[in-house]
């Protein structure tokens, strides 16, 4: 079973702090950092008080469960290259994608939604083989998602940065 985990950015002093989401109807959404090991009960009044950080909404993710080629957890909002090896029609090629991590309610996935069209590197398709004409897609006709699935990798996977940190890396997109 893998673990839930938030992360945002506390209000105090903007720096990131992970752990259990806490939201109040009449306050400010809070992350409980839960670092203690074995505090006595005595002690847990105290514990939850010193360890409950106000934290800016607009920062707020949760972790998607997987982490990149360096093991660094990925959380929602994160600027993700997503690098894939095909072999169409015997031909090596490699697919690149970045984009920032979401979530789709309506299928209940993650997915990468993509700041730029997947770019190709590797050995070219021919135009014809045997005299048969290959069609390919339009780069400028992509699906603007890209959906995380068991068939990608970790090694496949690098944060590259965070919407919050890194705004500079959504400008790829114009």
């Amino acid at each position: 079973m893998r673990e839930i985990e938030f992360r945002g950015k506390r209000i105090d002093n903007r720096e990131w702090i992970y752990g259990n989401l806490m939201q109040f109807e009449d306050s400010a959404t809070f992350i409980f950092a839960d670092e203690r090991k074995g505090a006595s009960t005595l002690t847990y009044a105290h514990f939850i008080i010193n360890n409950m950080h106000a934290i800016d909404e607009k920062t707020l993710g949760s972790c998607i469960g997987r982490e990149d080629e360096d093991e660094k957890t990925i959380y929602e909002n994160d600027i993700v290259q997503v690098v894939l090896e095909h072999w169409s029609m015997g031909y090596y090629q490699e697919v690149e994608y970045v984009g920032v991590v979401k979530y789709d309610t309506d299928i209940c996935a993650y997915y990468l939604d993509l700041i730029k069209p997947p770019a190709l590197s590797g050995e070219t398709i021919p135009k014809e083989i045997d005299g048969i004409k290959i069609t390919r897609e339009d780069p400028e006709d992509f699906d603007t998602r890209f959906y995380f699935d068991a068939s990608v990798d970790s090694a496949a996977m690098t944060v590259i940065g965070n919407i919050h940190e890194n705004p500079e890396l959504l400008e790829v997109a114009e």
